[in-house]
């Protein structure tokens, strides 16, 4: 077998080692990949032990009897979405045939060479596609599986060297040296290490918990590909996202129908009164009153769709066939009665009613039902004091792991509860966003992602009742020690196999030793095969664990999704809907909410905000109360610091070569001139021009007609504003997306990292 210095070279891809990935020579034991050979090395040392006949064999023959441990049950079933598992680690059919092909060489070394051959391609790709957990995503990836894949050793080490390596200050100014990627933090966060199960760490340094913990106190050798698995099967790797809405461009089609079958009838009786003139006899006045019932079913049907598609509201009438079938079937019986009366309908005019018309229809109420069938349609878009109304398209976007938790876990409720109904309930809920799509930034021919909300029901939970994580148990992980453990066992038996070929020359001491190694054996094979050893009771008693705590984490990485769904959707801003406009406009005036969206300049504060009246936090018991200072005045608000989500933007425009900015963003369709508005508060404090502010859209379209009656129908007042037009915008923190965002993968953790010691 290979020496390390071999192995090491071996290991070597570029000439220039960078700074933060260590380099130093290990007292490591050569690559093992795998337990493969347990069961089989169990067979053959008590297969020589029999055959020597001795005390020491029989021992080993009953240890080779006993049943190999079961590994955990897989986590692996079905979920609700197809998930697509990330890169696998294990051999592919190539390797295997290369194995296969080379007789000479021992089993083993097969399957550390093609380990090692893995390991080197991992290592290169962690340099040429940064951040994409080797070359399988675009989207959100791992710095510390690139720094774990550039460690130069593939052998197994002790597991004190992986704790040293990722104690020191080299993971927190990991750069991988890949020039197109120097602007992007790689700094690896403490909150990976822990959300990965790999390390835990207390604020003195000191190693509290995840895997390493239980390598160290069971002595089990590990090398980087074990530590890669582990990285790719941790929750944060392997979340999927949901996205609820409706299909606008059913509205769209709808209108335009509508107002071709109105269009037409117009005409119709434009032509009755100009044929019957003042002399209107019953049937001219029966056939008149169908027209005027027929268009004002036309209307109610345009504006239940509109409201419950494109405004996203609850009001709205079930479909269950084609949305004008009875007007265009009433058009049908129309026209006989008004051949009666000597007026002529365009056959063309009635074809393109009665056949293309209605396949058109047929078409609308398909996809109709389909809609309502599927169970993707938003949940809280008749929330409106947690929306901007108006937009083009209203979604709800929900990232979720969508796999079974390990040992039996499962959250409660109250940690899970926006997407929990019934048939459509979406597990292990991590955040969810609420938002539209609208017109603006440079000009009304751009499309802006205006982000009304980011919430994560189970941190904002997590954070009152255990806000330390002290009771919460990771419990991700045990696959990857039940591998390891076994490789361990392996070991053992073989040191006890090379005693017992000994024989009668075995001595007082190589018994002494064989009993040590016997009795670790059955040690290791009770105990190890549970992360940190807890119980299944253990697990399901304690809080159950999801990554990404704390609200620069979830919020973070909630706005890099929501940028990177812009790119696949070539919209070209994203933005955050800014205090002054809803959520201190709508709503309790929460410390909490201008701190982390921002005002429309990215502030986390309007200036002498907040002195008068007071902004409030929610207590423990629910309660919102007024914030004061240490002299016991109300808390004003710091117009200086940025808020959160607005500073994120800012990091991400450093490093992927964008720009941010305050934006203007239409209120609505820019196209379709008569809205429907409605009065919202502003305060003097926000600096807002009252007849620019004064006013929210709940809908827009092409028509006064159609909007008098939405707006008799669900509220709200009719004006016309054009394109241009001061009051069709308001002004958001917005970031570009370019093309950088949409090539290159985000880090799943909050950008940043201290160059020392990130575990201080």
């Amino acid at each position: 077998m290979a020496g390390l210095s071999d192995l090491n070279k071996q290991e070597i891809i570029e000439s220039d080692q960078t700074s933060s990935v260590p380099t130093v020579k290990s007292n490591s034991e050569p690559y093992e990949p795998s337990a493969l050979r347990g069961v089989a090395g169990l067979a053959l040392a008590g297969a020589g032990a029999v055959a020597l006949r001795n005390p020491i064999g029989r021992v080993i023959n009953k240890i080779a009897n006993l049943r190999a441990p079961i590994a955990p049950a897989t986590r692996t079933t079905k979920p609700v979405d197809a998930v697509d598992e990330i890169l696998s680690i294990v051999p592919t059919k190539m390797d295997r045939g290369r194995a296969m092909t080379a007789p000479q060489i021992s089993q083993q070394e097969a399957i550390r060479q093609v380990a090692i051959q893995r390991s080197n391609e991992l290592k290169k790709l962690s340099y040429q596609a940064p951040l994409s957990r080797g070359g399988k995503t675009k989207r959100i990836g791992s710095s510390l599986y690139d720094y774990i894949a550039r460690h130069p050793i593939a052998g197994a080490r002790k597991p004190e060297e992986w704790i040293k390596d990722l104690k020191s200050g080299g993971p927190g100014s990991f750069k991988t040296g890949n020039p197109e990627f120097k602007n992007i933090s790689q700094a690896v966060k403490k909150e990976e290490m822990w959300d990965a199960n790999i390390a835990q760490f207390d604020k003195a340094g000191n190693l509290i918990g995840g895997f390493l913990k239980v390598a160290q106190e069971k002595k089990i050798p590990l090398t980087k590909m074990d530590l890669l698995y582990i990285v790719e099967k941790a929750p944060v790797n392997n979340l999927k996202m949901r996205k609820l809405g409706a299909d606008t461009k059913i509205v769209d089609e709808a209108e335009d129908l509508g107002r071709d079958i109105t269009n037409s009838l117009d005409g119709i009786r434009n032509k009755i009164i100009a044929k019957v003139g003042d002399d209107v006899g019953e049937e001219a006045e029966n056939t008149l009153d169908m027209i005027k019932n027929m268009k004002s079913d036309i209307r109610k049907k345009s504006a239940g769709l509109y409201n419950k598609f494109t405004e996203v509201d609850d009001s709205y009438y079930e479909v269950r066939s084609a949305p004008f079938k009875n007007v265009i079937d009433n058009y049908e019986s129309l026209l006989p009665a008004i051949r009666r009366l000597g007026v002529e309908v365009d056959p063309l005019e009635v074809s393109r009613i009665t056949q293309a018309g209605k396949a058109k229809d047929i078409d609308l109420g398909r996809r109709l039902q389909l809609q309502d069938s599927q169970g993707m349609m938003t949940k809280y878009g008749n929330y409106a004091e947690y929306r901007i109304k108006g937009g083009d398209e209203y979604f709800e976007n929900v990232v979720y792991y969508p796999k079974p938790l390990p040992m039996g876990q499962r959250l409660a409720d109250d940690y899970n509860k926006h997407y929990n109904y019934g048939d459509n309930t979406i597990p292990n809920q991590i955040y969810h966003v609420r938002g539209s799509i609208r017109s603006g930034g440079s000009n009304d021919n751009q499309k802006v992602m205006l982000i009304d909300e980011i919430q994560s029901d189970y941190h904002q939970k997590l954070r009152k009742v255990n806000p330390s994580r002290d009771k919460v148990v990771n419990a991700f992980g045990a696959e990857i020690e039940f591998f390891s453990a076994n490789r361990k066992l392996e070991k053992l038996v073989d040191e006890m196999k090379t005693i017992s070929a000994k024989g009668i020359k075995a001595t007082p001491e190589d018994q002494i030793r064989f009993n040590k190694l016997n009795s670790e054996f059955r040690e290791m094979r009770s105990n190890s095969l549970n992360l940190s050893n807890i119980s299944n009771r253990e697990a399901q008693d304690g809080i159950p664990f999801l990554p990404l705590y704390g609200k620069e984490n979830w919020g973070s990485h909630a706005l890099k999704n929501q940028i990177k769904d812009a790119a696949d959707r070539g919209i070209d801003w994203v933005a955050i809907s800014p205090v002054e406009y809803l959520h201190h406009a709508k709503r309790t005036k929460y410390l909490g909410d201008i701190e982390f969206y921002g005002t429309r300049t990215g502030k986390a504060g309007f200036k002498n905000y907040g002195g008068k009246e007071g902004v409030v936090r929610k207590s423990a018991d629910e309660r919102d109360i007024p914030i004061r200072d240490k002299d016991g005045k109300f808390q004003l608000t710091d117009p200086k610091k940025k808020a959160t989500l607005p500073a994120a933007m800012d990091r991400i425009a450093r490093e992927y070569g964008s720009e941010v900015k305050t934006i203007p963003v239409a209120k609505s369709d820019p196209n379709k001139t008569f809205k429907v508005v409605d009065n919202i508060v502003t305060k003097k404090e926000w600096g807002l021009n009252p007849d620019k502010a004064k006013n929210q859209h709940k809908a827009a379209f092409k028509t006064m007609e159609e909007a008098e009656y939405y707006a008799g129908r669900y509220g709200g007042d009719v004006e016309q504003i054009m394109p241009g037009d001061p009051r069709l915008y308001i002004d958001a923190y917005a970031i570009k997306v370019n093309k950088e965002m949409a090539d290159k993968p985000f880090k799943a953790y909050q950008s940043g990292g201290l160059v020392v010691n990130i575990f201080a």
